[in-house]
């Protein structure tokens, strides 16, 4: 049976109504239902569709009888009839009921009137494609079920629902093909992506013929892929053999392959096996992942309902697709952001014909909203309205027209009929204040309380604007505007604020006019907009904006950092954008730091600045570090990095957090991991935390701070102490990670017990034959792919039955398991080429659970030279902990470790037992005498 046909399903009524299946070809099939019998026979491909007549609405479980010439039969039980929905979207459309107000609040309300007999229970049931989730050509053969269990049962879809059964007495029936992170294009079909002639709709689709093996565009960009991936193994052996570094071949193949999650592969696998099922129309939430395309979110709606359309043979399905809320919280202001953009885009699809729009604008929360009863039950308004016939308003108010009366200035709007009120949401969506479902509360007398509208004058400037309610119009002014020119209302988003509505409580939607001509991003000349009395951010807009979070100096260089004194020092940072790509235009690094200025031309290939000051003398005294990366003489990324002080700066590598808690003043200044994470497969250049957004910005990024209480302090002020200097700790610790972990991976090589792990690596790290060999196998995988695997999907509709649920393609990692070199990574990578007085690394059990420490000494004498040869200046000094052998009874002592170097063998491990207050107090006394040898040794 086709995907949608299951036990308890329920059918749509008052149409033909498809159904089929696979058979043998040829095979006569017969389906029985409801007093009707139709036949049908099964196809060359097996396939077989018949249509029963249309059917009157039954609440009572029927039967569904199919059989065919051979004698086998099944049976579907549990069937209805009553009204189908297909719903649609991203994770807030998954969300369930029972993680939000539907199912606290809404259901439970439901329960109550039920229990006292004011309602029937209602009957509402929900199928979803449950083996499938992406796939690149559309498939057919999936398995779908239908469930009753309603707490589960997405969120929105049944707010939507309920109110539907509430009006039409009939079982409600929900195709939930929605799953999280997706983009609109995700859902998408390739029809709908087809019909469009607008230039970014035509992009997309060209994508998707790159991925059709029977195009020439495929042919064309994937010959082209190829030559280029050999053309730069070629440029590799000239550079290796010249010694430069090896270049990575680019993995952006053609075709919408940016994942599977791309265009149409979520269509393909979750709703194309749903089709051409009996449904009445369809709902869409949806926006998070397409919140930085603004207003292409207009295109988007406009190809997938066509799309959708097209695939269901059905040139007027419905389709009623919300407005974008305010995520995170909401502000009175004004801008021309890429979520207002989206949202107009979202409000200029309304001339989708059949197709309407129902806002959010006045609800907020958190990525996933708590508050989504009110959203579903107003798409069900539209239907109730253009489906169903009910008398009932649908729309909230909208911009019509504005004219202008000396210093007034008054809009008129559609749909407020009865005049507008002033309303908020927020008393009514909280628990503590109402019954947690967010439906407006009416404010009397409430027009100064609307902070939304702004007016503009004839320079462009927007002055937030006084309302007064004139019916169906308003009336607005601004202080300061003499004759307004243009008008504003809710372009940030409304969330609780006190919003407009029309009698029906329905939200105003959001509109920016200047000349009676709609604003965009594109049309406005001022960047960014200017708004009376607010101060633009430069870092909002432009070049700034665009460049927000490149990495311009690494880990080290922040507020508050200790620099190496005694030895020139390195700094350096990131040359290109934080996604990779080479600036526009002419640019330069713009260096200085304690009177030294330096301006370095960034040229074509460069990947990172470096800049190398003389060596300093120890000084507290603070100094001011300032980079300025700027394109054709425009500042695009400033970071300035105050009271940095030079002193003994020392790097300590520990497998555990020992205890680096609190805040002291003193000389003393760590930088630890803030970090969730410890480690990860791929080197990170510039920062510890994954997001490289400033610090200021940034709570995970690594920052100097003063010392608090374990190893950083105990090193740090006995060094103080010694020698009076400002001392740096920069304390690295994993989450007890295996020795290897620490080695970066070209220094594994001549490690026997590490060789395995090296050619693992090799083969994804440029320059070397195991990287060309996995190249060339890359490219096989996917020629393979092209002329095997995805015509296979094309003829048959379906999924191998040795394939992931999730789509899948050719990748060039490596399949090997292996966690070399994980953890420098992350937490020593960055700091590389760092200067330091020296360096300690505490060893921790997990590194000798496997071979009781009979490879520790020649690993450990690969981690110490690495990070001597990574790290800058000549020779720090290497400090270890080595264990007893009633700790390791194998262990072997490093004995290749260049220059100087010392061990301390420990009796104990780091980590005492919990309540263990004895060996807790041996483990300090051991880390204290560590401490002290370190400082006796390094400062003698």
């Amino acid at each position: 049976m086709g995907a949608p046909f299951a036990e308890n399903a329920i059918l749509q009524r008052q149409m033909a109504v498809p159904v089929w299946g696979w058979s043998k070809p040829g095979a006569k099939i017969t389906v029985k239902f409801a007093g009707q019998t139709k036949t049908a026979a099964a196809g060359k491909d097996g396939k077989w569709m018949l249509q029963l007549d249309p059917l009157q609405a039954n609440a009572d479980p029927a039967e569904m009888v199919m059989s065919d010439n051979a004698g086998r039969r099944v049976i579907l039980k549990n069937i209805l009839v009553g009204e189908v929905w297909l719903a649609s979207g991203q994770s807030n459309m998954q969300w369930p009921a029972n993680k939000c107000s539907v199912g606290r609040v809404l259901m439970k309300q439901i329960a109550e009137r039920v229990k006292g007999g004011k309602e029937k229970p209602p009957i509402i049931r929900e199928a979803k494609v449950a083996n499938l989730y992406s796939v690149l050509h559309p498939i057919e053969h999936a398995e779908g079920r239908w469930s009753c269990d309603t707490g589960n049962f997405s969120a929105i879809a049944y707010a939507f629902a309920y109110e539907l059964h509430k009006e039409l007495g009939v079982p409600i029936g929900i195709l939930n093909c929605s799953f999280s992170s997706t983009t609109i294009e995700a859902w998408t079909p390739r029809l709908g992506f087809a019909g469009g002639t607008d230039e970014y709709t035509r992009s997309v689709y060209r994508k998707i013929l790159e991925t059709d093996p029977t195009t020439p565009e495929h042919k064309a960009a994937w010959i082209k892929y190829y030559r280029e991936i050999e053309g730069t193994l070629k440029e590799n052996a000239k550079r290796v053999k010249n010694g430069q570094a090896a270049k990575a071949v680019s993995l952006r193949t053609p075709g919408n392959m940016a994942g599977n999650r791309d265009a149409s592969w979520l269509f393909n696998a979750r709703l194309n096996p749903m089709i051409p099922y009996a449904i009445r129309g369809g709902i869409w939430n949806q926006g998070y992942a397409n919140m930085g395309g603004g207003i292409t979110y207009y295109h988007n709606l406009h190809a997938m309902i066509r799309g959708w359309r097209k695939v269901w043979n059905r040139p007027d399905l419905p389709v009623y697709f919300h407005q974008f809320y305010c995520p995170k919280g909401y502000n009175d202001g004004l801008s021309l952001n890429s979520a207002a953009e989206m949202r107009l885009g979202t409000w200029l699809a309304r001339d989708i014909p059949n197709a309407n729009m129902a806002s959010q604008i006045d609800i907020t929360g958190g990525v996933h909203y708590y508050s989504k009863t009110v959203p579903g039950q107003r798409l069900a308004r539209h239907a109730l309205s253009n489906q169903y016939g009910k008398d009932i308003v649908a729309d909230g108010p909208m911009f019509k027209s504005y004219k202008v009366e000396g210093a007034k200035l008054i809009v008129e709007f559609d749909h407020a009929d009865g005049g507008l009120v002033v309303a908020e949401t927020g008393t009514q969506a909280s628990p503590r204040t109402g019954p947690g479902i967010a439906k407006p509360t009416v404010i009397a007398n409430g027009d100064d309380k609307v902070t939304l509208f702004y007016l503009a004058d004839k320079n462009r400037v927007w002055h937030r604007a006084r309302m007064k309610i004139d019916g169906e119009k308003v009336i607005l002014t601004a202080p300061g505007v003499s004759a307004p020119r243009g008008v504003a209302y809710g372009c940030n988003g409304v969330g609780w604020l006190p919003n407009l509505y029309n009698r029906a409580l329905l939200p105003m939607s959001p509109f920016i006019y200047y000349d009676h001509k709609l604003v965009t991003s594109r049309t406005w000349p001022d960047k960014p907009i200017k708004v009376a009395g607010v101060k633009p951010d430069p870092s909002t807009v432009g070049k700034r904006y665009e460049y927000r979070k490149m990495p311009l100096l690494s880990t080290q260089f922040r507020e508050n950092a200790v620099i190496q004194a005694g030895v020139p020092v390195t700094f350096w940072g990131s040359a290109v954008h934080n996604w990779g790509y080479e600036a526009e235009g002419q640019a330069v690094i713009k260096f200085s730091f304690a009177g030294i200025k330096k301006t370095i031309p960034v040229t074509p290939g460069m990947r990172e600045w470096r800049c190398r000051v003389p060596a300093m003398k120890a000084s507290a005294r603070p100094e001011t570090l300032k980079v300025v990366f700027e394109i054709d003489g425009q500042a695009a990324h400033e970071r300035v990095c105050r009271n940095i002080v030079v002193g003994d700066v020392w790097y300590v590598a520990s497998p555990g957090d020992l205890g680096v808690k609190g805040q002291t003043n003193g000389m003393v200044r760590i930088m630890a991991r803030k970090a969730k994470r410890s480690s990860f497969p791929r080197p990170s250049r510039y920062s510890v935390a994954v997001s490289t957004t400033p610090p200021e910005k940034n709570r995970f990024a690594s920052k100097w701070e003063n010392a608090g209480s374990g190893v950083a302090r105990a090193v740090g002020e006995r060094i103080h102490a010694r020698t009076g200097k400002p001392v740096g700790i920069v304390y690295m610790h994993g989450h007890d990670p295996q020795l290897k972990g620490w080695i970066a991976f070209d220094c594994l090589e001549h490690v026997p017990s590490l060789k395995e792990d090296y050619r693992a690596l090799a083969s994804v790290w440029p320059g070397n034959p195991y990287y060309d060999a996995n190249v060339r196998r890359y490219i096989t995988d996917w020629k393979k792919y092209w002329s095997e695997f995805i015509p296979q999907i094309m003829a048959t509709k379906k999924l191998p039955d040795d394939a992931p649920a999730w789509g899948t393609y050719p990748s060039l990692s490596s399949s090997s398991t292996t966690t070399a070199s994980q953890t420098y990574n992350v937490l020593v990578h960055s700091f590389t080429p760092g200067s330091f007085k020296g360096i300690i690394f505490l060893c921790s059990e997990t590194m000798f659970e496997k071979d009781q420490g009979a490879n520790y000494g020649p690993e450990l004498s690969a981690l110490a030279n690495c990070w001597k040869d990574k790290f800058d200046g000549a020779d720090p000094p290497f400090f270890y902990t080595i264990p007893s052998k009633a700790l390791a009874l194998k262990v072997t002592r490093p004995g290749k470790i260049k220059g100087k170097s010392t061990a301390y063998e420990i009796g104990r491990w780091w980590m005492a037992k919990r309540g263990d207050k004895e060996g807790a107090a041996a483990v300090r006394k051991q880390l204290m005498a560590f401490m002290d040898r370190v400082v006796n040794e390094a400062y003698r």
